[in-house]
């Protein structure tokens, strides 16, 4: 009686890992309970544990599988979730480099899409959260100096380097640039803007690619002592994402969707740059003024009322011209 109560507690409690050896013709059996299953239910066990956040335990079935079974499916189906639980569980690192041993050995599995879309996002995620690979990442008061976004965004070039054509290909280059316009790095997250617009021109990510090269130039305009260059870039972008809505829209609903919600963004960004512009050419006139050079003046002061009609310093170019050249 007492030996079916102990069993009947560690059905109902959980085994431990430790305790599942393989016994060849045999399969996967508890020692303690002496409960026996297949490798495809000792995969299908490993699955849960790692649903229940048991990572370490998951990974250790995954292991057990891929040292003692030699069936290909097996170790095909225990190295992609082996991937998946370190994706799943944080290990981001680890995880690229299972996925990358996963699709080198099992390149036509029907896992293999979706194994590669999360080594991507291991990598994205590696280079967000950071990575400390040397001596000073292992001291736990130093880890933060040495962590760095330089391994993550490594793999995450190399990744699609190897992989263009997936279906997601184009979402993880726009991520890769909109995670180097979050740490300032401009000139880096361009170059992958314009890359996946030359690659990628008809994915949902086209449109959004050409709005962040617009949010790019005004960066730059407002960290270089208002570089009117960066204005100028910024305005072309918003203005092609506006004038080619129509035929953005087309490529998908998501795409239309996106579309719709960021054009009101776009323009008011538009008047503001013309306000802008329109501000600087009015103050070099005003500069020609005081300098006593009217005729100088009133070629930017009429320029200002031509080319930029709608904002306040039109009107105010207006009011000096009607006081200079009445």
């Amino acid at each position: 009686m007492s030996s079916l109560l102990i069993t009947l507690f560690l059905l109902l409690s959980g085994t431990d890992v430790d305790d599942w050896k393989w016994r060849p013709g045999v399969g996967f059996v508890n020692t303690e309970t002496m409960e026996r299953k297949s490798p495809e239910e000792f995969h299908a066990y490993g699955a849960r544990l790692s649903t229940e956040r048991r990572t370490d335990d998951a990974l250790e079935v995954m292991s057990l599988l891929l040292r003692n079974v030699r069936d290909r499916k097996v170790q095909e189906e225990a190295r992609y979730l082996r991937g998946k639980i370190l994706w799943s569980g944080g290990r981001f690192h680890d995880a690229c480099l299972a996925l990358d041993d996963f699709l080198r050995r099992h390149p036509g599995s029907a896992m293999a899409e979706e194994a590669k879309r999360l080594e991507m996002d291991s990598a994205l995620s590696l280079a967000k959260k950071g990575y400390a690979g040397n001596f000073w990442g292992s001291v736990p008061l130093l880890k933060w100096i040495a962590t760095s976004s330089e391994m993550g965004l490594d793999l995450l070039r190399t990744t699609l380097q190897r992989y263009p054509r997936e279906p997601f290909s184009s979402f993880y280059y726009f991520k890769l640039a909109e995670f180097l316009f979050d740490e300032k790095e401009l000139d880096a997250a361009e170059q992958e803007l314009k890359f996946l617009l030359s690659e990628y021109p008809a994915t949902a990510d086209a449109p959004r690619a050409i709005l962040l090269l617009g949010r790019i130039g005004m960066k730059k305009y407002d960290s270089v002592e208002y570089d009117i260059h960066g204005l100028k870039e910024a305005r072309r972008h918003f203005a092609r994402f506006v004038e080619e809505a129509p035929l953005l829209s087309k490529i998908s609903p998501e795409a239309a969707d996106f579309i719709a919600e960021s054009l009101p963004y776009a323009k008011g960004k538009i008047a503001f740059i013309d306000d802008k512009e329109a501000e600087k050419e009015f103050r070099v006139g005003e500069y020609y003024r005081r300098k006593g050079h009217l005729r100088a003046a009133r070629i930017y002061y009429e320029w200002v009322r031509k080319e930029h009609a709608g904002t306040t310093w039109a009107a105010e170019a207006g009011q000096k011209l009607k006081e200079l050249f009445p």
